[in-house]
Formats: structure tokens, sequence, C-alpha cells
């Protein structure tokens, strides 16, 4: 399989597995966490960086406990795949919080709001790899929710 073959379907694996229920912070769902996160700081987009290390908040929080797992994710798939992270110049998962006024017919297989999660993948080269996922989460609530072990 080629190298961006590869990195499409690391795109898809980290898709998969960020939006997923094992996707943790503090035993909570992290899209929840980070969407909570999010409207306490008067945000609709939260960005996960994947190569870089911008030291823009501080440690500890949602966002930087995401950005720390999926970026040994990231790297691990890399290796497994064979590619050096040389070979990447951009990478991350962006998460935007929107309401049903702009996704009206989307599933409401869940309690809370749309999102759209994006991967986006750059090889240094240029060509690029970009997937989408949107669903809905509710901002975390711990009295609604069961904290994993």
């Amino acid at each position: 399989m080629s190298q961006r073959g590869r990195i499409r379907n690391i795109a898809h694996g980290l898709i998969g597995t960020f939006v997923s229920r094992y996707n943790s912070v503090n035993g909570y769902w992290g899209l929840g966490v980070l969407r909570l996160f999010a409207e306490q700081n008067g945000l609709s987009e939260v960005t996960i960086d994947l190569v870089n290390k911008p030291m823009l908040l501080e440690h500890g929080t949602p966002v930087s406990i995401v950005e720390e797992k999926y970026q040994k994710w990231f790297r691990s798939a890399l290796a497994k795949s064979k590619i050096d992270i040389t070979c990447i110049s951009f990478a991350n998962v962006e998460l935007r919080f929107t309401t049903f006024e702009e996704f009206p017919n989307i599933v409401r297989d869940t309690r809370g709001q749309p999102y759209v999660c994006t991967v986006r993948i750059v090889r240094t080269i240029g060509d690029s790899y970009e997937t989408k996922h949107i669903a809905c989460c509710a901002a975390h609530d711990p009295t609604k929710e069961s904290r994993s072990a």
C-alpha cells in the first residue's frame, strides 16, 4: 500500500477512536468533556495538534490531556505504518460544536447538539488527507454520566 493510502487509513482509525466512547478524559467521554470546556471558555471550536506541541493551554486542561494522548496515538500509528514523522508537516483533529439549525436532519441518537470532527493530515510534499464525522454530544454532566473505571 502506498504511503498516501496508509495515511488515509491512519486518519480513519484516528477519527474512529477519537469520537468513540473509549476517548476518555479522567474517566468521562472525551467529546462531552471537550464540549463543556469549549462552552465554559466561549469557544465553538477546539483543535488538537498532533505534530507540534504549542504550549498555549496550561497542563491538565481537557485539551492538553487529549492532545498528549492523541499525539502518542498518532506517532504510534505512524511507526506501525512505517511512516517517519518528518514526512508529516501538519496533522490535527478539529472539533466544531454546532446546532441543529446547521444540521436539521442529523440523527438524534444521543442527547446534546451536533458536532463536526475533522481529521486533517498534510505530508511535507504537500498533499493532504481529510476525513469528517458528524454526530451529537452533550456537554459533560457528572450527574447524568457514569465514570469509567
